[in-house]
C-alpha cells in the first residue's frame, strides 16, 4: 500500500512536472511625494494616496519614473502590524521617449513602527504603444519589493520578473 501511495504522489511530478524559469524585467525605484491620509474607509479598512514623485528604474531598458499615478492601498493595524492591499498605478518612461503604463497589485505587510517588511509581493501589467516594447502588453509580472533606507533618494524598490513555466 505504502509503494502504491508513493508511486501515486510521484506520477504527476514525473509526467507533468514543469519548471517555473523567470528573467528580471525592471527594478524599479520609487519616491513618494506627500500623501494623503485616511482618504476614506471601506469595509473597516482605512485607505490613503501616496503620489509617485520621481523615481529611477533599469533593465531591459531604463529611465525615468514620471511623477503621476501613486499607490492607492487598503490597509488595516493588527497587533502592531500594518496590512496592505496595494494598488499602484505608475508610467515609465524610457531613455529613448518611449513610456510604459504599468498596473500593480500586492500586499505589503510591515511592522507599523519600523517600516520593516513582512511580506511585499506584487503582480504587474504593462500597457504601451511602443513597437519596440509591445510584448510588454501580454506579461504578468511577479515583483518583490523592498523598502529603501532612509537615507536613499527614494522609499521603495521593486524587482519584476516575467514568469513562464518551461515545458
Amino acid at each position: 500500500m505504502k509503494k502504491l501511495t508513493l508511486l501515486l504522489l510521484l506520477i504527476p511530478i514525473l509526467s507533468f512536472g514543469q519548471e517555473i524559469k523567470g528573467k528580471k524585467i525592471f527594478s524599479i525605484k520609487a519616491a513618494v511625494g506627500e500623501w494623503q491620509s485616511s482618504v476614506g474607509e471601506y469595509l473597516k479598512l482605512k485607505t490613503i494616496y501616496a503620489p509617485y514623485e520621481k523615481g529611477v528604474f533599469d533593465g531591459i531598458v531604463s529611465g525615468k519614473v514620471l511623477p503621476v499615478g501613486g499607490d492607492f492601498p487598503l490597509y488595516y493595524l493588527e497587533d502592531g502590524n500594518t496590512f496592505a492591499d496595494l494598488d499602484l498605478d505608475m508610467v515609465l518612461i524610457t531613455d529613448e521617449n518611449e513610456k510604459i503604463y504599468c498596473k500593480a497589485t500586492g500586499v505589503f505587510n510591515y511592522v507599523t513602527e519600523t517600516f520593516e517588511s513582512i511580506k511585499f509581493q506584487t503582480h504587474w501589467r504593462f500597457r504601451t504603444s511602443s513597437e519596440k516594447y509591445k510584448f510588454l502588453n501580454d506579461v504578468m509580472g511577479i515583483g518583490f519589493g523592498y523598502v529603501l533606507p532612509p537615507d536613499s533618494e527614494y522609499n521603495f524598490q521593486h524587482d519584476i520578473y516575467d514568469v513562464s513555466l518551461d515545458e
